[in-house]
């Protein structure tokens, strides 16, 4: 029974001090993202700009909100066309540019090939002209070529399926990458504000909890010096991995060189997200195959290295594989495997939150006895000892005893009107409250020392 009443001794006095001081006490926060490639419409590449896919493929689908330049060979949606369906269309859009076809960036031998029946979207057709039709007029499967040039020229977008020509454009507007990438941004800002929960055991070691949100901080520096990152324990959509990554000494620029990632695979990659959420330059220049989603909303991000990308890429600009000077593939960048993001993040933040104001404090309201000059029985005779919990049977005192005392006090019905109420700056609750706390703290003592004689 001593616990029991130990514990609601405990609640009772934190309502007290509640009370007493008009304020509550402070809760962590926390930062909810939920899944942070949301809005991406199913797409495993996501731009907000421009981009060049050098070389090799994404076995997804590509969004590009700026203008397509392209290598001699690339492969869009080598596994899937996505899920992004526009109107009426036969197929789901695999390739999007919000704007021009950028031939002159091109491969002068270039063709870029969207596959598993996938549809192309254009914004801008200028400079462009989409094929149907062979030099003999026989129907044949769709390209996107420079205006003017015929049937299989180069460079040239080319289709696996037959998509008509105002099917593919003009098409302005079909996303809002403007307002997406924002939001992708304020996402990135908000992981990074989450405070570690994991950290790198020698030699190169981490544990991953399987029901938070785990979060790994390390610096650009801190992520090179690692040669290898093992993974004891393989993150899930209930305990995914943050991988927050600060370049703020390098000013925005990283040269990655990515780690051997022991313990996962493309099965894990779903659930770990490399977050630069300053970076605005990134260049993967050697290492290992990236498992996870890129998500750089700030950033252009240049691909040399030939391992693979295996999980989405949220980025400013992205460069797959520069090209040299004669516009053919020059670095054999590594494949996109499709692997998208999969799990919602929420995450402490680390700051400190104000204490709310108790609505009694912020909203005072006038106590009853201020407005009702007739005083409670129980509140007449008030008394410092605790004895005042029990009623007592002695004869009432002399009324020449009760003589208010000179601080102000609600319980005496006369000589305290409203304006000097409002300058005590305490209400009838606030010293009730505070006499309850007083209580609390005697009958804590007197529970302790009662313990003590168990």
């Amino acid at each position: 029974m001593t616990k029991s009443y130990s514990l609601l001794g405990i609640a009772a006095c934190t309502v007290a001090a509640t009370l007493a001081t008009g304020v509550h006490p402070a809760v962590a926060a926390t930062v909810d993202v939920g899944n942070p490639v949301s809005g991406n419409n199913g797409f495993g590449v996501v731009v907000e700009t421009d981009a060049l896919l050098g070389s090799t493929e994404s076995e997804g689908p590509v969004a590009i909100g700026g203008d397509l330049a392209y290598g001699a060979g690339y492969n869009v949606s080598l596994h899937t066309p996505g899920t992004f369906r526009v109107g009426t269309d036969a197929q789901p859009t695999a390739l999007l540019v919000g704007g021009r076809i950028d031939y002159a960036g091109s491969s002068p031998v270039g063709v870029l090939k969207v596959l598993q029946n996938g549809y192309l979207k254009v914004g801008d057709l200028t400079g462009s002209q989409v094929v149907t039709q062979d030099s003999n007029s026989a129907t044949v499967k769709t390209q996107v070529a420079a205006a003017g040039q015929g049937y299989n020229s180069t460079p040239r977008i080319e289709l696996a399926v037959e998509q008509p020509a105002l099917s593919v454009g003009p098409h302005p507007g079909l996303m809002d990458f403007t307002g997406l990438f924002a939001s992708y941004r304020d996402r990135a800002d908000a992981l990074a504000s989450c405070v570690a929960n994991v950290e790198v055991q020698d030699p190169g070691r981490i544990t991953l909890d399987g029901d938070r949100t785990n979060v790994l901080k390390l610096t650009g520096d801190e992520l090179n010096a690692l040669s290898e990152l093992t993974f004891l324990d393989r993150p899930t959509a209930s305990g995914p991995l943050v991988i927050d990554v600060d370049t703020t000494a390098t000013g925005g620029v990283f040269t990655w060189d990515v780690p051997n990632l022991a313990g996962v695979s493309g099965d894990d990659a779903p659930f770990i997200l490399w977050n630069f959420s300053d970076a605005t330059a990134i260049t993967i220049a050697t290492g290992d195959s990236v498992e996870g989603t890129i998500y750089a909303p700030r950033a252009h991000v240049t691909d040399l290295d030939p391992a693979n990308i295996e999980g989405d890429i949220v980025a400013k600009a992205l460069t797959a594989g520069p090209l040299d000077a004669t516009r053919a593939a020059d670095v054999n960048a590594g494949e996109i495997h499709h692997f998208p993001f999969a799990a919602d993040l929420s995450c402490d933040d680390g700051t400190s939150p104000t204490p709310t104001p108790s609505p009694s404090t912020s909203e005072p309201t006038p106590s009853p006895s201020t407005s009702e000059p007739t005083p409670s029985p129980s509140t007449t005779e008030p008394s410092p000892e605790p004895s005042t919990t029990e009623p007592s049977t002695e004869p009432a005192p002399d009324p020449s005893t009760t003589e208010p005392s000179p601080e102000p006090s609600t319980t005496e019905p006369s000589g305290y009107g409203d304006d000097e109420l409002a300058d005590s700056g305490t209400s009838p609750v606030v010293y009730a409250s505070a006499l309850l706390a007083v209580l609390c703290a005697a009958g804590g003592l007197l529970l302790v020392r009662r313990f003590r004689r168990r």
